[in-house]
């Protein structure tokens, strides 16, 4: 939270914010400084690095941050994953759907409030941790997601795991702890209540599932 607001104050105090454009060449230049550093250790040289042909690009706490998810993310094509944490996004741009490759995407620490514009059928990670998600609506097309990183948003209802995660069937590893609906349980009944509805979770906040859990669940489920 410290980071989000700290990166929206510094960008309305400059009243300005960054180009995916420009965050792609901040981080190319970046990443080619980091390269040529290993390169000469090992008395070797680093190729130029061009974002389109990296599989990792982390446009990540870009100062001044971005806002926007536009059209030149599209020129990742043969991204697999994407970071866009710690900015000031609002939005889940539309086009991700082109980035084919895509399995890992990093929103988390920005101000999205909808999760919309997931077309991503070959997605298998979302970290969205510390943003203002209310519903899940939209993460049910997410087929192939395996982990879901979500803690410290704002869901507050049981409706919102029944409707949506459980439409997801490779769905493992979920962080969903400082959610509304977490802080008011306590924590063998969010667990226990989690892992009825989602019996396909090995992991719940960092922590695995014991064989007494299951059966808890599995007691409370049939009673």
């Amino acid at each position: 939270f410290f980071f989000v607001c700290s990166f929206s104050l510094l960008a309305n105090m400059a009243k300005e914010y960054m180009s995916v454009k420009d965050a792609i060449k901040q981080w190319e230049a970046e990443e080619f400084e980091r390269r040529k550093k290993e390169a000469e250790k090992k008395g070797e040289e680093a190729d130029p690095v061009k974002a389109s042909e990296e599989e990792v690009v982390r446009l990540v706490g870009m100062m001044p941050p971005l806002n926007k998810m536009d059209k030149e993310l599209l020129t990742l094509k043969n991204v697999r994953h994407l970071g866009l944490s710690t900015n000031c996004i609002d939005k889940i741009g539309p086009g991700l759907k082109d980035l084919e490759h895509l399995e890992v995407l990093s929103l988390g620490r920005n101000l999205i409030k909808k999760l919309e514009n997931l077309d991503l059928p070959n997605l298998k990670e979302l970290w969205i941790s510390y943003n203002k998600v209310e519903k899940l609506s939209g993460l049910d097309k997410l087929k192939k997601l395996s982990v879901l990183y979500m803690s410290n948003n704002m869901v507050a209802s049981w409706s919102e795991i029944e409707r949506h995660l459980t439409a997801l069937p490779e769905l493992t590893d979920l962080c969903f702890i400082n959610n509304p609906l977490e802080r008011g349980l306590e924590k063998p009944e969010y667990r226990i209540g989690m892992l009825m509805r989602l019996p396909g979770l090995s992991k719940l906040d960092g922590k695995a599932y014991e064989p007494e859990e299951r059966e808890e669940a599995e007691r409370a489920k049939d009673g």
